[in-house]
């Protein structure tokens, strides 16, 4: 097209003029920047996107690379920092602009200063701790009442995790035979992809939190990166704002993550907390075992208490009762020695005032004599007439009070059998063979007495005590009711 000879050069000869250039033009800076992506390949070379942000808006961009002649940065760095070099995190590196006739322009990192990484980290974390607090979320989940025994968990982790197994395993295999339903939310518990699948399943356990008595969310230790995820806003958040207890078994031996700070408990590792968890409900089986026997014993020493009262009462009474009766028997004897002393008494009076008008009037007429003795005759059947009756109404009265008092004594006999009876009565139908007569029975569950539907699965094993022999069976249906059952 064109008739003119035209000077040229290849690309590379091109980009290799442009690489001396940026060689000759460049020197050694240092340079703080954010990690957006970093790979390596097979060569041992290690590529970076570079980044700069401002109010979250990337306001710079660049890639970099260290060659693989300088990889023992990438070694150094993690070994002062426990980190792997990755996206998110801040470094301070001493870089050099650079040009590369296949790999264009790049920025060659030479040294990594480890301090500055760790302290963003921690300023990281003392910045979302500090928010969390203004926002009153540090102790917010601390607030929940943790049950008596722990039986429902959701269990937030990765199925592959091997704490998530050794958990498992010390709740299923326990030494005392416990049951505990689990439910896992399958997770990510590290990398890129770990803070929104726990920050799911945190939510989704939200939502069904009344299926469970805490949550429990655990790792299995690993690598100070590999938890950097549980430093994160979004999982501490909805950790605080759980509606029931949230327990941490991270796995690890340096400081506290922010989840572990807002968690109601945290323990070191999930065998930890499996044991916590154990160590909870053994506890409660010794505390019922012990008021069984506690109430076993006071009902024993109540009846045998009872018992005695009512032998005591009963001897007691009889004894009285004959007391009684001898004191009133000696009353009437002595009432009635008295009575006729003073009836002789006056008899012996009345002759003696005869014998002394018969002789102050000897010398009258025989009428007077005879009048006198008709008086005297008259007074003295009278007085046998008095004492006749008198005697006759005392010995009557003695037998309408002998009978009053028996038949008092036989009341009180009878009322005081009744009341003996009452209570005889009352101690049998409470007994607990009599209760099983009636038509009651108790029913066992792996050795515990059940009151609760709640406590049985089904295909659980059943065995139910009647008053003569028990049944054994299987759970095939089950109805959960909230308070008292109406059993008419």
């Amino acid at each position: 097209m064109f008739n003119v000879e035209v000077q040229y050069q290849t690309l590379s000869q091109y980009l290799v003029e442009i690489k001396e250039v940026f060689q000759y033009l460049s020197d050694l800076r240092w340079i703080v920047a954010e990690i957006a992506r970093v790979d390596s390949d097979k060569n041992g070379n290690y590529w970076f996107e570079l980044v700069e942000k401002s109010n979250g808006e990337i306001i710079a961009q660049a890639g970099a690379v260290i060659w693989r002649g300088n990889s023992s940065t990438v070694q150094n760095f993690y070994l002062k920092t426990g980190v792997n070099l990755q996206r998110g995190l801040k470094i301070l590196f001493l870089g050099k602009a650079s040009f590369h006739e296949k790999y264009g322009f790049k920025i060659s990192i030479y040294q990594i200063d480890p301090s500055y990484t760790i302290g963003e980290m921690e300023i990281k974390k003392r910045e979302i701790l500090l928010r969390l607090e203004r926002e009153g979320l540090i102790d917010r989940n601390k607030v929940f009442e943790i049950p008596l025994v722990i039986q429902r968990i959701a269990i937030i982790s990765s199925e592959s995790a091997a704490g998530y197994e050794d958990f498992i395993k010390m709740l299923r295999d326990n030494e005392y035979g416990f049951k505990f339903y689990t439910r896992l939310y399958d997770s990510f518990v590290q990398g890129q992809e770990a803070v929104l699948s726990i920050v799911n399943a945190l939510k989704q356990c939200a939502l069904e939190y009344e299926n469970y008595d805490v949550v429990v969310l655990i790792r299995g230790g690993g690598a100070v990166v590999d938890l950097q995820c549980f430093d994160e806003y979004e999982i501490a958040k909805y950790i605080a704002t759980m509606p029931i207890p949230v327990f941490t078994g991270i796995g690890h031996t340096r400081d506290k993550t922010v989840a572990d700070i807002v968690a109601h408990s945290s323990f070191k590792t999930p065998s930890d907390l499996a044991k916590y968890i154990l160590e909870r409900a053994s506890n409660f089986d010794n505390q019922i075992e012990n008021l069984k026997n506690s109430l076993f014993s006071k009902v024993k020493y109540l009846l045998n208490l009872e018992s005695s009262k009512i032998n005591n009462f009963s001897k007691n009474l009889k004894i009285s009762s004959k007391s009684y009766l001898d004191r009133l028997g000696l009353n009437m004897s002595s009432l009635l020695t008295d009575t006729s002393k003073t009836v002789f008494k006056k008899i012996n009076s009345e002759r003696e005032k005869l014998f002394k008008y018969k002789n102050l009037f000897h010398r009258n007429t025989n009428q007077v004599l005879r009048n006198e003795i008709i008086k005297i005759n008259s007074l003295s059947n009278k007085a046998f007439m008095g004492l006749s009756k008198f005697l006759t109404e005392s010995r009557f009265n003695i037998v309408k009070y002998e009978q009053f008092i028996v038949e008092k004594a036989k009341n009180l006999m009878n009322i005081t059998t009744l009341y003996l009876h009452q209570i005889t009565e009352k101690l049998r139908l409470l007994s607990p063979e009599n209760i099983l007569r009636r038509g009651y029975s108790i029913t066992y569950c792996k050795g515990k007495a059940l009151k609760d539907a709640k406590n049985v699965r089904n295909g659980d094993i059943i065995e139910v005590y009647l008053y003569r022999g028990k049944i054994i069976g299987e759970v095939k249906k089950k109805e959960d009711l909230d308070g008292s059952l109406k059993l008419f």
